[in-house]
């Protein structure tokens, strides 16, 4: 089953572990727990494991979707000290190769061949880029020849039967048309899905991603994952599910180490089985015709 046939929202587990044994532990746990698809991140794993002979025995442990992720920044290998540098090159083969032994597909910075992190995000600096809302996204590029390449690699990605999702962590304020182009240029390189994590530091802010979430569910063409870091942030993860976001990133647990603003998958599993977020027909009854044609985008005047 590939990621865009898994019913959505849906629960995906984030599996970051030591090598593969641990990982397909993991993958057996998650899937008790009511997990339906898993991210496996290959930074973490030492060297000698990231390759197809190594990893094929993963992608067996289930039967349920495996994409990959193989982060550049030194925040996603710290908690296992692995942090040595790998090209964008070395990092989009390896996940293509994965394809060929199970995996579903990989995500894909819109930076890749071509980085703009922008500031530390934990940094002074990093906070005041956060924060103002005219910063320009990180990890997403406009140099052609790195879109070029970008866009090759969703081809070769298609040919072996993968899916491609691409990603940007803006970790700014960032707006929802500058979103909306994200998602634009996501789609122009035949992307099979997008992923957007900006930055919450107030209750307004949520509600921007939330409203963010909505105008995807609207404009996008493609599926989407829309989030945010932030204590606000963490909100946004099982909310932003109930308005459009295609899956909620959870753990199966916590260790010292752990990223907190993940929910628990008990806990998103919780929030999805119990909330009647799903609208019905009944919805027509509460919408008449001059306001359907106005909330479908054309205006219409209202007698008064």
């Amino acid at each position: 089953m590939k990621l865009s046939q898994v019913p959505r929202p849906f629960i995906c587990a984030v599996i970051i572990e030591p090598d593969p044994a641990h990982a397909a532990a993991a993958i057996k746990l998650g899937e008790a727990d009511g997990a339906q698809a898993f991210e496996l991140n290959v930074a973490p794993f030492p060297t000698r494991y990231r390759n197809r002979a190594a990893l094929a025995s993963v992608f067996r442990a289930t039967s349920r979707p495996i994409f990959t992720t193989f982060r550049r920044n030194a925040y996603a290998v710290a908690s296992m000290g692995s942090g040595d540098a790998v090209s964008d090159e070395a990092r989009m083969q390896t996940q293509l190769d994965l394809v060929d032994v199970g995996s579903v597909g990989f995500d894909m910075e819109m930076d890749t061949f071509d980085p703009v992190p922008g500031p530390a995000f934990n940094s002074e600096e990093g906070l005041r880029y956060s924060h103002d809302p005219s910063s320009p996204p990180r990890e997403v590029t406009h140099d052609a020849r790195a879109l070029d390449r970008q866009r090759e690699v969703v081809a070769v990605a298609h040919r072996r039967g993968g899916e491609v999702m691409a990603s940007a962590h803006t970790l700014t304020r960032t707006s929802t048309e500058g979103v909306l182009q994200i998602c634009r240029q996501a789609e122009e390189l035949g992307c099979d899905h997008l992923k957007v994590v900006r930055f919450n530091a107030s209750p307004e802010d949520l509600v921007d991603t939330l409203a963010t979430t909505v105008a995807l569910q609207r404009h996008a063409k493609i599926p989407y994952v829309m989030m945010a870091m932030g204590e606000y942030g963490k909100l946004s993860r099982l909310m932003a599910p109930l308005v459009g976001s295609m899956l909620c990133y959870c753990k199966h647990t916590y260790g010292p180490e752990s990223f907190f603003d993940q929910p628990l998958i008990r806990s998103a599993k919780a929030v999805l089985e119990n909330v009647d977020y799903r609208i019905t027909p009944r919805a027509q009854e509460f919408a008449p015709e001059w306001f359907r044609r106005q909330d479908a985008g054309t205006p219409v005047a209202i007698a008064r």
